[in-house]
Order: structure tokens, then C-alpha cells, then sequence
């Protein structure tokens, strides 16, 4: 045996060690949410929320945050006998999130393949496949584009939103997302999913937790309306007559100074 026998099996070893290591690296995804708590307070609209973790380098990454999915009620209108334009029924578009926010470090259709978008629910088409609709009981579905209306009614609440190219992936590894929270986005929990992704195919995944939550006055009277209505009622009562009154009283002054 030669005596750099020895030498080069070693060279080879830690050639073989550093191809490795990438592979390593990659699988070492993760995210966390600031806050991780939003809460709902007297003035609430929203605040910002930021994204960020690791993620292998040269790694396309998306971030999806979703509500649990659920069975969302919809009431549609037509024409009653041919003339007058009225609500006609209830559509039900079952196990469909209420909040669906996808954003990404380029065009979603070029990080992943159509495949692997089907398959992690990624964009409007993946979220159609995986929902159904359904009409009320004894009532057939009307023809339309109904999942096409559905989809750009949430975008107008602010609660569907797909933005491409406003995750920063940094050089060297690593990933950030700052976003505007729609105040219009319902309390409770949300899943935030961020996939990595390297020749339109997934290279990793890691998941965290947001929540939103009412606090304060809010949360009180919110717990007084679904508890105790008869006291919110009268609250309401004596807050609406106090209300017209003052109202009433600055008209009296306005009218008397003429």
C-alpha cells in the first residue's frame, strides 16, 4: 500500500462530507412571528408584522398565512322572474380559509413547479381544487364563476391577498417579511408556513403560530353581547339616547345662534 493511500482516503472523506453539508443546511428552515399576538384594542386598525428566519442560501422562499379552514356562507343575487334584482339564495363554499396571505421572494409559478403549488396549496387555483361549493338544500348551484366572485370579494375585505417579490432573502442565507395585518382579518388563530424552494421543487418547510386576540374594553363587550345580552341591550339603549341627545343639543345651540 502506498503511503498516500492513507491521505487520499482522507482528501476523499471530507470531499465527500462538505457535498453533505449543503443538504444539512438546507433542511434547517424556521420562521417566527413579531408579535405573535395581535391584539384588538379601542382604536385597533391593524398593525404590522414581521416574518423571519432561516433558510438555506441561493433558496427561493414563500410565506403562507392562513385561518383555519371553514365553511364560509355567501348570499347571491339574479333576477326574481326575469325583473327585479334580489338575493335568491345562500352559496356555501366549504373547508375554505376566511384569511389566505401569500407572499414570496419572486412569482410563485417560477419558485415551484404546478405540481408542488397543487400540492402545498399555493395560489387561487391550489385553493380551489381543495375547496367545493355547495347551494342550499332543494336548490341546484346557479351558473356563474362563483369562486372567481368569492376570490375577489375576500381580496376587497383585504382578507385574500397574494404578493410576489416582497420576501427579502438575504445573500447568505436567512429571509424576511414585513406586512400590514388587515384589521379586517377575524380573531383567532392563524398557521404561518414558510416553504423554501430550489429549482421548482420544495427544499424545506417550518411552521409557527399567530393569534389574534380582543383585549381590554373590546374584549369585554364583545363577551357582554354574546353572554349577557339583556345588560347590552340596555348599555346600548341608554348609549344611543345619550348620544341623540347631545346630538340634539348642539343642533338646539347651532339653530339659536342664526
Amino acid at each position: 500500500m502506498s503511503k498516500h493511500t492513507p491521505i487520499r482516503f482522507l482528501t476523499l472523506l471530507l470531499v465527500l462530507l462538505a457535498m453533505a453539508l449543503p443538504n444539512h443546511a438546507r433542511a434547517a428552515v424556521s420562521c417566527q412571528a413579531t408579535p405573535a399576538l395581535i391584539p384588538i384594542t379601542m382604536g385597533y386598525h391593524g398593525l404590522p408584522v414581521t416574518i423571519k428566519g432561516e433558510s438555506a442560501p441561493g433558496d427561493d422562499v414563500i410565506v403562507k398565512i392562513t385561518s383555519a379552514p371553514a365553511d364560509i356562507h355567501l348570499k347571491y343575487k339574479g333576477k326574481a322572474a326575469g325583473i327585479f334584482w334580489m338575493k335568491l339564495g345562500t352559496l356555501t363554499f366549504k373547508e375554505i380559509p376566511g384569511t389566505y396571505l401569500v407572499s414570496s421572494s419572486g412569482p410563485i409559478d417560477k419558485i415551484l413547479s404546478p405540481a408542488a403549488l397543487d400540492q402545498n396549496g399555493i395560489g387561487i387555483a391550489a385553493l380551489q381544487k381543495k375547496a367545493t361549493l355547495e347551494a342550499e338544500h332543494g336548490k341546484t348551484i346557479p351558473e356563474g364563476d362563483w369562486f372567481t366572485q368569492f376570490f375577489e370579494f375576500k381580496e376587497h375585505e383585504h382578507n385574500y391577498a397574494i404578493k410576489e417579490g416582497n420576501v427579502q432573502v438575504n445573500a447568505g442565507g436567512g429571509f424576511t417579511l414585513t406586512l400590514d395585518w388587515p384589521f379586517q382579518a377575524q380573531p383567532g388563530d392563524y398557521t404561518v408556513q414558510v416553504i423554501t424552494a430550489k429549482n421548482g421543487e420544495v427544499t424545506g418547510q417550518a411552521e409557527t403560530s399567530l393569534k389574534v386576540e380582543m383585549k381590554g374594553l373590546v374584549a369585554t363587550i364583545s363577551n357582554m353581547a354574546s353572554n349577557n345580552r339583556a345588560v347590552y341591550g340596555i348599555i346600548a339603549i341608554v348609549v344611543a339616547l345619550a348620544v341623540g341627545f347631545a346630538v340634539g343639543n348642539i343642533f338646539k345651540k347651532g339653530g339659536g345662534a342664526h
